[in-house]
């Protein structure tokens, strides 16, 4: 014989690989016996020893036929070829986790079946490892073995989860090769991929072809309307829905499939808060009898809150005979969302009296409720319980956490929680956020949140770091949105812009602002008054349709921008070009009204707004009133304040007495200011005691001006604006030594007075001035411009009021200082640098000084410009020697 084997005497039990019988290993035993072992061995040195025999014996490596002569088998025992033995092999190492060494074998066994490929790829994708299930797939296709119909399925599983389109569409490519396009198993394994890559026009490509066919099942519409629900497509979700509700309910095989059809298209329900689909859902599920389902009870009760019927998931959530955690969280976050705290902290309690399991879900969702209704308190509190309790924040508990510390402007409770999610592996270190698995994006929302809490607690050093630590191609439209909101809101709006600028232009990675950021933009815009960017971003604007659905949002920030960068009239004509207007945008209006002093059309718009249908508010009669006072319409601006509470059941609060306070006070009648003050049902606020201080100021009476003072004192509210209007009203009263003490207690107590700042926009640009400024390369020509214009509206009538200038030096110097005030400065660049005819508009930091409004009032008579004058208060439009503010300022 070709092969001297001697024959086997005795069976060879588990023993055989102890150490004890190590020396059996020395004799010859049949393929059987291997065979038998391999089922045996319990780890993978026993499965190696084993192995390494088979190699050594030459068993994997013989002819099946000469094995067949060699090794006659017993009658009670099939034959072992060595393709058997090589699977054994694998099954073994597989049986122990060892699937390296399992793919080694596989690779060398001719032909190897592809239910062990199918068996090494299921383990790979169970243990999260998509990319090797991916990798084995394809060592498949080389080693000659066919892929059958349970392969492709598990690949194209981990294609989408992944998810890679290009692996997906390849795979694709395999399946027409080799004959599966008709397997209805494998087509919904493909709709499912390309859904899950993003690819929602080839998944319906797929989904179609297998109706033409006629191989659809329930599980391909489920796929499909899945699909659909989940890429923002709710209304195509639920018109396939009702064509499978139709079609396809004679095809259903059991009841777990008409189950995942209703917890399928629920969320494109909840997408669009569609409580009547909802509801007609709801009695389909209980017609064909799947609503007792505990799956279909907590996805109604979670659908029913979104569309904000709590009432309905309550009834839904009384029915359920069987209630499971996720029931009981999807009770407490609605009750959260919808700002029923209450009901959702009473529930809450209940768990913990039924000894009911609190997860992370359930914690988050409390503290999400509280943080995102501003509750930053409470939210602190819960998540104190929560780590107290041992059970282990999430990224969206962080997130939460995050959004709570920032409404409190809690800084250091917000380093404890950034601290803490870096100890506990919530945060990476590695700057890496756009991986493949799910935390990685989890990751990028919690710097998202971290940039929000920093920037909103004004530590913009911290929120900046924290923004250039993300790579560029990593940002998110939210990670941009927070950093620019950031600036906007709470920092330098210049910073806002450029980021904003930056973020449109940024190549090769650009990120489309959305609505938010478009809003934010224009926020910065209207601070800064920087109307030519204002413009720009609103071409934007117009030339993306993708802003359409946020009509109101982006237009009534619009109409604020055009208001506050003094071009009224524009903010005029977006607000009647609006096709739908809330009452933000019947508000943002008639508050750009007031401000220009055009009181006349801000009433107008108040009664437009009623006849549509909309019921003033508080806000509403806030913005009618300081309207009013900004035009000298004192007696409609009382007659509103009467009516308030008479006609529309709107009780006045301390905003509303300050501003009928500055309304009398402005047209004189300041006896009549203090007697309101007198008689405020209410404590008066530092509010009321600055309105009453600013009229003090315009009709000098010294005594009501001081006692308002002591007031914000006590209230520890007092600033430099509020001496430096008593200092003013000294001044005027040419009391120096009160002037001096005022400047003694300001610089004794640390309180330093606002340089006064102007800037104007010319053809290059915007430039600044501060008062006696002459760092300009063009300040020779503008003090020449100035000493001109002087000169001329002084032959016209103007007389410098010297009360503006420092009262410690003579009348020829006070004048020289007047002549050098920042907006001065400002308006001889203007008229330096703009076209005739162009508006010249300057915006300054504090309030226009009274000799500066009486220049520009002469000097308009003499150029060629309309100039428009921001204040921290109001709007003053010099024109023809007259100006907006009527004296009203």
């Amino acid at each position: 014989m070709l092969f001297n084997l001697p024959k086997i005497t005795r069976p060879i039990g588990a023993r055989f690989i102890s150490v004890a019988n190590a020396a059996c290993f020395g004799r010859d035993v049949s393929p059987i016996h291997f065979a038998a072992l391999l089922k045996e061995c319990r780890s993978v040195n026993a499965v190696h020893q084993v192995h390494q025999q088979l190699i050594s014996s030459g068993l994997l490596s013989y002819p099946a036929s000469l094995l067949a002569v060699s090794f006659p088998p017993l009658p009670s025992e099939p034959f072992v070829s060595p393709k058997s033995l090589g699977t054994g092999v694998v099954a073994a190492y597989l049986a122990c986790g060892s699937t390296n060494e399992a793919l080694s074998v596989l690779e060398h066994v001719t032909p190897s079946p592809a239910v062990w490929w199918n068996l090494l790829m299921r383990q790979h994708i169970k243990e999260g490892h998509l990319d090797h299930a991916i990798a084995i797939s394809c060592r498949m296709l080389r080693a000659g073995t066919r892929p059958d119909h349970f392969t492709l399925p598990h690949v194209l599983k981990a294609c989408g989860e992944l998810p890679s389109y290009r692996c997906g569409i390849t795979f694709h490519g395999v399946i027409c090769r080799n004959g599966f396009g008709s397997n209805v198993f494998i087509c919904n394994a493909l709709v499912a991929m390309y859904a899950r890559c993003g690819s929602l026009e080839e998944a319906s490509l797929v989904f179609d072809e297998i109706t033409l066919n006629g191989i659809d099942d329930v599980i391909s519409w489920n796929s499909i309307v899945a699909a659909h629900a989940k890429h923002n497509n709710p209304w195509t979700a639920l018109d396939i829905f009702s064509r499978m509700a139709v079609i396809v309910h004679e095809k259903a095989t059991n009841d777990r499939s008409d189950i995942i059809s209703i917890v399928s298209i629920l969320p494109a329900c909840a997408s669009l808060k569609a409580l009547p689909q909802t509801r007609e859902i709801h009695g389909h599920a209980i017609r064909h009898g799947t609503f007792p389902d505990a799956f279909v009870g907590n996805a109604l009760v979670d659908t029913y809150a979104k569309c904000g019927s709590m009432k309905d998931a309550v009834k839904v959530f009384n029915m359920m005979e069987f209630k499971d955690i996720v029931s009981w969280n999807a009770m407490v976050t609605g009750y959260s969302q919808s700002g029923n705290f209450e009901a959702a902290f009473e529930m809450f309690k209940n768990m913990r009296k039924q000894n009911i399991a609190l997860d992370v879900v359930t914690w988050t969702a409390v503290i999400a409720g509280y943080a995102q209704r501003g509750c930053g308190q409470e939210a602190l509190n819960i998540f104190r319980q929560m780590v107290f309790s041992g059970s282990e924040p999430n990224s969206v508990t962080i997130i939460s956490l995050l959004s709570a510390c920032a409404s409190l402007g809690a800084c250091s409770q917000g380093m404890e929680s950034h601290a803490y999610s870096l100890k506990n592996g919530l945060l990476s270190l590695d700057n890496h956020f756009g991986g493949d698995g799910d935390g990685d994006g989890e990751d990028l929302m919690v710097h998202n949140a971290l940039i929000d809490m920093y920037s909103k607690c004004r530590i913009f050093k911290a929120a900046r770091s924290i923004f250039d630590s993300i790579p560029r191609k990593e940002r998110n439209v939210v990670t941009w949105t927070v950093m620019i909101g950031g600036y906007a809101q709470y920092g330098d709006s210049n910073d806002a812009i450029m980021l904003f600028s930056e973020m449109t232009n940024s190549k090769p990675h650009p990120v489309a602002p959305n609505a938010f950021t478009i809003s934010c933009a224009l926020m910065a815009c209207a601070h800064l008054s920087a109307l030519r960017m204002g413009k720009q971003i609103h071409a934007y604007v117009v030339r993306q349709h993708r802003y359409e659905a946020s009509t109101y949002f982006v237009a009534n920030c619009l109409i604020d921008m055009y208001s506050k960068c003094g071009d009224v009239n524009t903010a005029r004509y977006v607000f009647d070009g609006m096709p739908r207007r809330n009452a933000i945008s019947w508000t943002s209006m008639m508050t750009g009204y007031g401000m220009h002093g055009r009181g006349n059309e801000a009433l107008e718009i108040f009664d437009k707004m009623q006849k549509a249908g909309f019921s003033p508010d508080d806000i509403s009669f806030l913005v009618v009133l300081y309207a009013c006072s900004h035009s000298g319409m004192v007696d409609r601006g009382l007659a509103y304040f009467d009516s308030m509470s008479r006609d529309y059941g709107v009780a006045a609060c301390a905003d509303h007495y300050a501003c009928v306070i500055d309304l009398l006070a402005r047209s004189g009648r300041i006896d009549k200011a203090w007697s309101i003050v007198k008689d405020m049902p209410m404590e008066p606020t530092a509010v009321v005691w600055v309105a009453l201080l600013s009229a003090c100021r315009v009709h000098s009476n010294v005594e009501l001006a001081e006692y308002a003072l002591s007031k914000l004192v006590e209230m520890n509210a007092e600033n430099d604006g509020s001496y430096t209007l008593i200092s003013n009203i000294y001044a005027k009263a040419r009391r120096w030594k009160d002037v001096a003490r005022i400047r003694n207690l300001m610089k004794n107590s640390g309180i330093k007075k606002r340089p006064g700042c102007s800037w104007v926009q010319g053809k290059k640009g915007t430039a600044s001035f501060f008062v006696g400024d002459r760092s300009h390369s063009l300040s020779p020509q503008i003090y020449a411009l100035l000493d001109r214009l002087i000169d001329r509206i002084k032959s016209m009538g103007y007389v410098p009021e010297t009360d503006f200038a420092l009262h410690d030096v003579d009348d020829e110097e006070k004048n020289n200082l007047l002549v050098e005030h920042s907006e001065k400065l400002a308006l001889a660049y203007g008229l330096l640098t703009t076209s005739p005819g162009t508006p010249i508009r300057i915006t300054k930091n504090l309030r226009v000084c009274g000799d500066c409004h009486s220049a520009f009032t002469y000097i308009s008579k003499i150029v060629d410009h309309e100039i428009i004058v921001r204040d921290p208060s109001r709007f003053h439009h010099f024109k023809n020697g007259s100006c907006s503010c009527g004296g009203y300022w």
